[in-house]
């Protein structure tokens, strides 16, 4: 019963992406960019998961597990074809090219101001360093989080240092803009975005990369990409680079660092863990553990996101408790994740996201209204409002990996510190935009 209804959603996704990003040419960007991520993650993986492994493994402590429940997979469906569903009845029949004038303008700027937002990322990268209370060769040679143990490392500027490096991709779009400082201004954030990759052992780098080459590929072609063969094979070759990241990270760094261990197993053994209980198949895995937590366990945060959502700017602390701690690190409790230092590394996936704070059935309804606020993003991005948009086009992928991994605060949270920080880099530009929107209105 359900490999058919895992196929059917499969087709069915396939068949929407293609329309939207194939034919339509990503002209809906936000709406294209949730499909090429959303559907081959949540719609495709799960068929090959039934036919290889039978299922899902939990996530947490229990990760040698399948989750036997079939009403868990069956809710998981509903909650594809809820998803699926709203995108089809809100995809617009014709496409209409809008002229938009003038965005060369809006994404063109001088070296001082290129040099300010590059400045913030890199500040972020060293203060991410100070507050692990290690030395660059230390964290270089080091384990990836070996510094959470660190007696001088603090919370607090880690997470300051997040934001602040969170501006990259938007430094990143312009740089790309900028006719006359491409080159050096593209080699200067590019060499800031491999520096934290080198001492964080993160992929958040390539990631910010690709999300920038995307957004600035859009509106440099009249707001739409026509999706060429060879977009496909770099696509891919990225998708491969992401997921195979921990082979380079996890095994031959170590071994050429130390010169221990059996190369040719631990690689053979950490890509098998990989395509089953890795970071591509985690945001299958974390939702349906999340869902079975909720179905079976009572596992509960009532109205979690809506409430970490309308009170961002307000630290959990100091709400009275109103405001729940992160969604990430409450989850991570739930399943054992992790231990003390490292809570909200585990978040509970997209579906998951949505199950716990409103249970399975209102997770579902709550969850099939997200594509229109997506095609609310969209008609933003296509009008060219504000700096705002450059800032959605520059996070728009990375933003929905993480939310469709179940992090919501920073898929959002960063778009809105971004946004503060191009403001505060770009006075004049933003000055002259809200002139040249109030012109247009008068």
């Amino acid at each position: 019963m359900l490999l058919p209804l895992e196929l059917f959603t499969a087709i069915l996704g396939i068949t929407i992406l293609h329309r939207e990003v194939i034919r339509n040419r990503f002209h809906n960007y936000a709406t294209s960019v949730f499909l090429i991520c959303f559907v081959p993650l949540f719609c495709v993986y799960p068929v090959a998961a039934r036919i290889v492994i039978g299922g899902a493994y939990a996530v947490g402590k229990f990760n040698e597990e399948i989750v036997p429940d079939p009403i868990v997979y069956l809710i998981y469906q509903l909650f594809c074809i809820g998803t699926l569903a709203t995108v089809a009845m809100t995809m617009p029949k014709t496409v209409k090219v809008l002229a938009i004038p003038g965005w060369t303008d809006k994404y063109s700027t001088n070296i001082l101001e290129l040099g300010a937002l590059t400045g913030i990322a890199l500040s972020g990268v060293f203060l991410f360093i100070y507050s692990t209370g290690m030395s660059i060769g230390d964290l270089i040679s080091g384990s990836r989080f070996g510094w959470f143990n660190e007696q001088g490392y603090s919370s607090g500027l880690f997470v300051v240092s997040t934001y602040l490096f969170a501006l990259s991709p938007v430094a990143l779009l312009l740089c790309f803009a900028n006719t006359r400082y491409r080159w050096p201004a593209t080699i200067g954030i590019i060499a800031v975005l491999v520096l934290y990759g080198l001492v964080t052992k993160d992929r958040k780098w390539l990631i910010y990369i690709m999300s920038a080459s995307l957004g600035y590929l859009y509106v440099s072609n009249q707001f739409s990409i026509k999706i060429h063969r060879n977009a496909i094979i770099i696509g891919g070759v990225a998708l491969l680079a992401m997921i195979f990241w921990q082979v380079f990270r996890g095994v031959l760094f170590n071994y050429y660092l130390t010169g221990n261990g059996d190369i040719s197993y631990e690689i053979q053994k950490t890509a098998i863990d990989l395509l089953t209980k890795g970071d591509l198949p985690y945001y299958y895995n974390a939702s349906i553990t999340a869902i079975d937590m909720n179905l079976n366990f009572d596992f509960g945060i009532p109205f979690g996101i809506v409430r970490r959502q309308l009170l961002f700017f307000l630290p959990a602390d100091y709400s009275l408790g109103l405001k729940v701690e992160d969604i990430s690190a409450l989850f991570s409790d739930a399943i054992g994740g992790e231990d003390s230092t490292r809570r909200g590394n585990m978040p509970p996936g997209y579906f998951g996201l949505f199950a716990i704070s409103f249970g399975w059935f209102g997770g579902i309804a709550a969850c099939s209204l997200m594509p229109l606020a997506i095609r609310a993003l969209d008609r933003v991005i296509q009008r060219n409002r504000g700096l705002g948009s450059i800032v959605l086009l520059a996070h728009m992928f990375s933003s929905v990996l993480l939310l469709l991994r179940g992090d919501d605060s920073s898929a959002t949270y960063f778009i809105i510190s971004s946004t503060l920080f191009i403001y505060i880099a770009r006075p004049k530009l933003a000055l002259s935009t809200q002139s040249s929107h109030l012109h247009r209105s008068l």
